[in-house]
């Protein structure tokens, strides 16, 4: 009897792997020097692969130019060297020494690496990459070769899109796109994105129309190109114009989105929760994630108000806002808020401000007004909503010592209690006495 079972499984297996092909763009005549457009071969191999019931499209290391686009339909998996996200590096023609120069002919990039050259000019047209159900995106270097670094970059579309569910993005690095992610733009619920570098130049990923469970882990936001590719080069002007102009994340309607280890540096907005139409915003937990200089570290413009978002052992270098039409809790337990992070000539009234109807609460946090060149006078500003701060750490430096709460006339309600402050500047209460407003058993640096 068990003999019997044992052959049935393995037919079953053998039936089933009948059905996973794994073909090679080699196999196929694609070139890789970095000249010869490889489109038409790209996508026969990706719909063969479909054809035969599903399966894996391997790309050997080597610079492969794309002349168009690309559609990985589903159940297919386009498949690089990499088994985890690299940072950009050049070999010497000895294949040997890291080098900085920039010549593609003579210095192509390492790795499988997709080089992408449509669409410049203008956000609207077709992505490089269109993904479809159940497709994946492994081990691939996408860099922009026609991408420019002073302070007008080349508008291009966005890098990949997915449309249907159990899209997967793994161990890539998108060197210099200019719109990186679209998992918002058509439903992409259950998608997985892991271990994805990318210096996007405007926006890095967009979420929405995810109505089971997202991830987003391991996503590192951060000059790759401008740091590691065009080393020796003057990159101030492209990185000022992110700073003032680019969103890392832009988040929209997901239901239970879990985001870890995601992280962005240099943006002018680094978490933009917004509503969409007209399935309106989501709801998202983070855990060991952050923004790094930027302007608005967070903007809570809008969340699903029976949900919120949560944010654990996180970090802030930036603005917080919360927008006027927010209803939802907003979460913060173990993180670390280090004040704004850009000087400018009128400086920003507070680091983080309270306003509309929902509830934003600070437990075990600390605050840190790091860049004292801001001159910013109020760390935390209400003007509206709830307010509940405990059991948390106000530090100051010799540079800046901000007021820690100022409380506005149109607070709902607001709780400061049980946290220890290096600083003998008090709470601002100028809703004067209410019951609710309860500020008490806080520890000032000239308690006795």
């Amino acid at each position: 009897m068990y003999k019997v079972m044992a052959t049935i499984y393995i037919l079953m297996a053998a039936i089933s792997c009948a059905f996973a092909v794994d073909l090679n763009v080699k196999d196929y005549g694609a070139i890789a020097n970095g000249s010869t457009n490889n489109t038409e071969i790209f996508q026969k191999a990706l719909d063969d692969a479909y054809n035969a019931g599903g399966g894996k499209v391997h790309v050997p290391a080597g610079n492969y130019k794309i002349h168009s686009h690309l559609r990985i339909p589903p159940n297919t998996t386009l498949v690089g060297e990499w088994e985890a996200p690299p940072a950009p590096s050049r070999l010497s023609p000895e294949m040997k020494n890291i080098s900085p120069d920039v010549d593609m002919e003579k210095r192509p990039l390492t790795g499988t690496v997709l080089l992408a050259v449509e669409g410049q000019g203008s956000e609207g047209g077709p992505s490089f990459i269109t993904m479809e159900r159940n497709s994946t995106l492994k081990g691939i270097t996408i860099y922009y070769p026609e991408q420019v670094y002073h302070e007008s970059p080349h508008a291009y579309p966005w890098t990949v899109s997915g449309i249907g569910d159990n899209i997967s993005i793994i161990d890539c690095l998108f060197v210099n796109p200019y719109n990186a992610v679209d998992f918002g733009s058509n439903p992409c619920g259950r998608h997985l994105i892991r271990n994805l570098y990318a210096q996007a130049i405007n926006k890095g990923v967009f979420i929405d129309k995810c109505y089971d469970v997202g991830r987003l882990e391991n996503i590192h936001l951060w000059p790759f190109w401008t740091a590691h590719v065009l080393t020796g080069e003057d990159t101030k002007a492209i990185s000022e114009w992110t700073e003032k102009h680019g969103t890392a994340f832009i988040l929209s309607r997901s239901d239970w989105e879990y985001v870890s280890n995601c992280f962005a540096i240099s943006y002018y907005q680094g978490f933009h929760f917004k509503t969409s139409a007209p399935d309106g915003p989501g709801n998202y937990l983070f855990s060991q994630s952050g923004a790094d200089g930027c302007d608005i570290a967070a903007n809570f413009e809008e969340l699903q108000a029976h949900s919120g978002v949560s944010f654990t052992n996180s970090q802030m270098f930036g603005r917080i806002l919360t927008g006027e039409n927010n209803h939802a809790p907003i979460r913060f337990s173990s993180c670390g808020f280090f004040g704004a992070a850009i000087v400018k000539e009128k400086p920003d009234q507070e680091v983080i401000k309270v306003e509309g109807h929902g509830r934003i609460s600070f437990d075990n946090c600390h605050f840190y007004a790091i860049n004292g060149k801001t001159a910013t006078p109020v760390f935390i500003r209400q003007t509206g909503g709830r307010l509940n701060v405990n059991n948390s750490l106000y530090m100051v430096n010799v540079f800046l010592d901000p007021i820690p709460l100022v409380v506005e006339e149109g607070a709902i309600s607001t709780v400061y209690a049980q946290n220890e402050l290096y600083t003998a500047k008090r709470v601002v209460n100028n809703k004067k006495k209410s019951s609710r407003v309860i500020i008490k058993d806080n520890i000032y640096s000239d308690t006795k």
